[in-house]
C-alpha cells in the first residue's frame, strides 16, 4: 500500500479529536502495511507528525483555507494535515511533489471534487509566509496553537510543574523520542550505539526493526527506558519463589523478572491475546521455561499466594507523551476517572493473592497525582495491613541530550504485614 494512504488510514482510525467519522458510512478496511521498509517508515513518520502537531496543523489549515474544520470533510482534513506536516516538518521531500501527492490521494480516496481545493490550500501554504502565532507569554494559547497541547492537558501540566517547566516539557513532547535499550549491544558502521548516563543502557540510532528484533530475541538488548526498567529492581527478587506480573502487556518486565529470578515461578497475565502471544514468542526464542502465561482479566481461582506482585496498571501515559503523542488528547477528567476506577478494580482483584510478608509494586507511566499518590492513599486506607516502603516519582526529562533522557513514571513499593 502507498505510504501516504497507509498513514491516512492510521490517522483515520486513531480517534483523534475533531475527526469523527460517521460509523454508518465510514469503515476503514484493514490495510496491509507497505512492503518497502522505507515506505513504512514514511507512513509512521507522517502519522506521528500529524498526531504531535494536530492543533498547529488545524490552525494552518484554517488560515490557508479560510474554512473552519467543521466546514471540511474529515477525509480531506487529514489529507491537508499530512500535506502541511510534510511542508513544515519534513526537509527531504520536494514541496511540489508533496502537493501533487496530496491531490492524487484526494482523488484516490473518492474526493475528486475536493482535489482543486486541496491543491489551492497547499500551494498557498507554499507561496505565503506562516500566519501569526500566539507568543509564549500567552502560555495556554501558545501551548495549544503552536505546541498542540490541549488546554486541559496544559492546565494539568502547569498545576504540577509551573508555567515555565510546563512549556519546556510541552516542547520536548514534540521532539523525536530517543531509542533507548536496556543492554549494551555492539554498534556497526550503520548502527550507532552510545552509552546512556544510566549504566547498563544505550542510546541507539540507525537500527532497523530486524536488528532490534534479533537483539531482543537473543536477549542482547531490549527497548526500554530506565524509568520503566527501575520498576523490576524494586521487587527484591533474590529470594522470590512465586511472582505475579498482573498486567504484563507484551512482557518487557516479565522478561526482566525471569532473568533476575531464574529460581522463581512467574505468572504473567494480560487480557489481550495478541500481547500474550508476543510474550510467548519472546519466551520461546530465549528458552525461558519459568513463566506461565494467561490470557484474561483475573488471577485464576485457587492460585497459591505470591510473595512478589507487580501491578503495572493501565494509565494515562502522561509521563511518556513524547512516545505516545495520541495520549495527549485523552487527559480530560472523564478519561482519568475511568482509569482511576480501572486501576482500583485491578488492585482489589489482586490483593487476596499477596502472601503475608510479601511485596507489591504498584507502578504507572503517569505523572498525575490522582493515578499515583492518591491511589496509594486509597490502597493503604482500604488495606491497612499494607505498609509503604518507598514512593518514587520520576518526571519526564526536558533535556535534548538523548543520553540524559528519562521517561516519567511512578513506583510504589508496599509490603503486607506478616
Amino acid at each position: 500500500m502507498n505510504a501516504r494512504d497507509y498513514a491516512w488510514r492510521q490517522l483515520a482510525t486513531a480517534r483523534l479529536p475533531g475527526w469523527q467519522f460517521d460509523s454508518n458510512s465510514f469503515r476503514p478496511k484493514q490495510a496491509e502495511p507497505p512492503e518497502d521498509p522505507r515506505d513504512l517508515d514514511l507512513a509512521h513518520a507522517l502519522s506521528r507528525s500529524v498526531t504531535k502537531h494536530l492543533d498547529h496543523l488545524r490552525h494552518l489549515t484554517h488560515h490557508y483555507s479560510g474554512r473552519t474544520p467543521s466546514q471540511i470533510d474529515p477525509t480531506v482534513q487529514i489529507i491537508l494535515a499530512m500535506g502541511l506536516a510534510q511542508l513544515r516538518f519534513f526537509d527531504r521531500l520536494p514541496p511540489y511533489a508533496v502537493v501533487d501527492e496530496a491531490v492524487n490521494q484526494t482523488k484516490r480516496l473518492g474526493f475528486g471534487k475536493a482535489a482543486g481545493f486541496v491543491n489551492a490550500v497547499l500551494r498557498r501554504a507554499l507561496r505565503e509566509p506562516a500566519p501569526p502565532l500566539p507568543e509564549p507569554n500567552d502560555a495556554q494559547e501558545y501551548a495549544r496553537a503552536v505546541l498542540s497541547h490541549p488546554p486541559v492537558l496544559f492546565q494539568r501540566m502547569v498545576k504540577l510543574l509551573g508555567v515555565d517547566d510546563a512549556l519546556k516539557l510541552a516542547k520536548r513532547h514534540n521532539a523525536e523520542a530517543p531509542l533507548i535499550l536496556r543492554g549494551t549491544p555492539e554498534g556497526t558502521e550503520e548502527v550507532k550505539v552510545v552509552p546512556h548516563e544510566i549504566p547498563g543502557f544505550s542510546v541507539v540510532t540507525g537500527a532497523t526493526e530486524a536488528v532490534l528484533a534479533e537483539w531482543s530475541r537473543t536477549g542482547v538488548a531490549q527497548p526500554q527506558d530506565p524509568t520503566s526498567a527501575a520498576v523490576v529492581s524494586k521487587l527484591n527478587l533474590g529470594s522470590a519463589k512465586l511472582v505475579l506480573d498482573r498486567c504484563c502487556g507484551v512482557g518487557t518486565k516479565t522478561l526482566q523478572i525471569a532473568t533476575a529470578a531464574p529460581q522463581a515461578q512467574i505468572v504473567a497475565i494480560d487480557p489481550a491475546r495478541f500481547r500474550i502471544e508476543a510474550l510467548e514468542r519472546s519466551l520461546a526464542a530465549r528458552g525461558v521455561k519459568n513463566v506461565r502465561t494467561i490470557v484474561g482479566k483475573d488471577v485464576p481461582e485457587g492460585q497459591p499466594k505470591f510473595d512478589r506482585i507487580l501491578i503495572d496498571v493501565p494509565c494515562s501515559n502522561s509521563g511518556v507523551l513524547i512516545r505516545r503523542p495520541e495520549a495527549r488528547y485523552r487527559q480530560d477528567d472523564g478519561s482519568l476517572k475511568s482509569l482511576e476506577k480501572l486501576q482500583r478494580t485491578i488492585v482489589a482483584d489482586t490483593m487476596d493473592y499477596l502472601a503475608p510478608g510479601g511485596t507489591l509494586i504498584y507502578s504507572t507511566c503517569s505523572i498525575w497525582p490522582q493515578e499515583n499518590g492518591d491511589q496509594i492513599h486509597w490502597m493503604t486506607e482500604k488495606y491497612p495491613q499494607l505498609k509503604i516502603a518507598e514512593l518514587q516519582t520520576t518526571l519526564p526529562s526536558t533535556s535534548e541530550d538523548p543520553t540524559k533522557h528519562r521517561d516519567g513514571g511512578f513506583i510504589a513499593v508496599l509490603t503486607l504485614d506478616a
